[in-house]
């Protein structure tokens, strides 16, 4: 009997459309990630209405403690049940801790009577969500325009009013599909488009752009909401031509071909671990307790740099390092386009902040061609910078806490490694 009442309440789910919608509660379509886990709070910290710029200026110490602290806060007013995100409209917002540049974003998302809230989009409010009713209490606002607008937005801005009344009745399900690349925004509730391509204006700073990536945020404002199915997929920045090589040549006027000599006049080093010969930078180090580097005399602030590497060797690492302020050559502090195991794609920032910018391992195995050349593009316009690795873009990040100019170099890592590098078609161009 207990198996055929089993059996029932399954065919009666079915029925119902209940079954489907439980068992993909929180499951990610393909291509996307999920956010929210259903079942904590995995990945998330606490936040408010702040510069994601002034956050980026904290020591990284600062930062994870003051990040460790706002959960405290979240697990006050945010809980998980049946699958269900809920905020009881206070407390602190719930923030991703990874930041994200362009994307897609779905969620689900139910709104109680008078509630009111919103989505920010790398730190930047808001799409809004709130009572769209007259008992709402918002109607001077814009609430009987309905939620998925810029609220935030100056008044005669596009996109700061949705085009349309799409929410749902107080209690039921809504959805948004809400996509950013660059500063434009669309955002699509329950399957109508509100916002068409509209600029999102930065809150923060006035007139300028928005932080190329940032976290996002679920806002806490009054009155409690529910969020469910909050699906993410990246979209790419792609190559721009300049980031090209046709014939280990780039495109465009002003670039300086660096490397391109019959000698190392320009570069610091010692010559029993770098050589150069045919146009080929060839660095040999089998480890020690100081690390081996070559460095130019001339400094760089802002600029577009080519640079084709191979590098092998067991337990090999090395670096394309921008902006650095040597003293020796061990003493290197500055940024390295990393190389190696784990660390190709990534942005270090050596003997200052460590880690800047992270690139998964698994999609930089897919990216690097063993005991071959490979090409990192790099962009560095004041606290911007920019890198792509054969192609695809690796690093996207601002970072006010960096150097601004600094040396070019490159590395041979200390330690029980053998690193064997090989540079080629170095090119550079400075911003006028």
């Amino acid at each position: 009997m207990k198996k055929l009442g089993r059996v029932f309440a399954v065919a009666m789910l079915a029925a119902n459309g209940l079954w489907a919608e439980a068992a993909e509660l929180n499951v990610p379509p393909e291509g996307y990630v999920a956010l929210f886990n259903g079942k904590d709070l995995a990945g998330w910290r606490g936040g408010t209405t702040e510069n994601p710029l002034e956050r980026l200026k904290l020591d990284p110490k600062e930062r994870a403690t003051k990040d460790k602290a706002s959960l405290e806060d979240i697990q006050k007013h945010w809980r998980v049940e049946d699958g269900e995100l809920i905020n009881d409209g206070q407390g602190l917002y719930l923030t991703t801790n990874k930041d994200y540049a362009d994307y897609e974003l779905q969620l689900d998302f139910k709104i109680s009577p008078k509630a009111d809230s919103g989505i920010y989009l790398r730190g930047v409010p808001q799409v809004q969500i709130w009572d769209y009713t007259e008992a709402g209490g918002h109607w001077k606002l814009g609430a009987d325009k309905g939620s998925g607008g810029l609220w935030n937005n100056p008044a005669d801005a596009p996109g700061k009013n949705p085009t349309t009344l799409a929410d749902k009745p107080i209690g039921e399900w809504n959805n948004f599909k809400i996509t950013i690349v660059g500063d434009t925004v669309t955002v699509v509730l329950n399957d109508k488009t509100v916002v068409d391509q509209a600029r999102l204006h930065n809150y923060f700073a006035k007139g300028q752009s928005l932080l190329p990536a940032g976290p996002i945020q679920l806002q806490t404002h009054g009155g409690e909401l529910r969020w469910r199915n909050v699906f993410l997929k990246e979209t790419p920045r792609p190559l721009p031509d300049t980031g090209k090589l046709e014939a280990g040549k780039p495109t465009g006027e002003g670039w300086e071909r660096l490397l391109g000599g019959t000698d190392l006049s320009g570069w610091k080093y010692t010559q029993e671990r770098w050589t150069l010969k045919d146009g080929l930078l060839v660095g040999d180090y089998a480890g020690g307790p100081k690390h081996e580097y070559i460095y130019s005399e001339k400094e760089y602030g802002d600029f577009e740099l080519h640079a084709v590497v191979k590098m092998k060797g067991e337990g090999a690492n090395s670096g394309v390092c921008i902006r650095t302020k040597p003293t020796d050559f061990d003493n290197v502090p500055g940024y390295q386009v990393d190389m190696g195991p784990g660390y190709w794609g990534c942005l270090w920032d050596e003997r200052r902040d460590g880690m800047v910018a992270a690139y998964p391992k698994a999609l930089a195995d897919k990216l690097v061609k063993a005991d071959d050349f490979n090409h990192y593009y790099v962009v560095a316009r004041g606290h911007h910078i920019q890198a792509w690795l054969n192609g695809v873009k690796t690093i996207d990040v601002v970072h006010p806490r960096g150097i601004d100019k600094g040396s070019l170099a490159f590395q041979l890592c200390h330690g029980n490694k053998h690193t064997h590098l090989e540079v080629k078609d170095l090119w550079i161009r400075e911003a006028k």
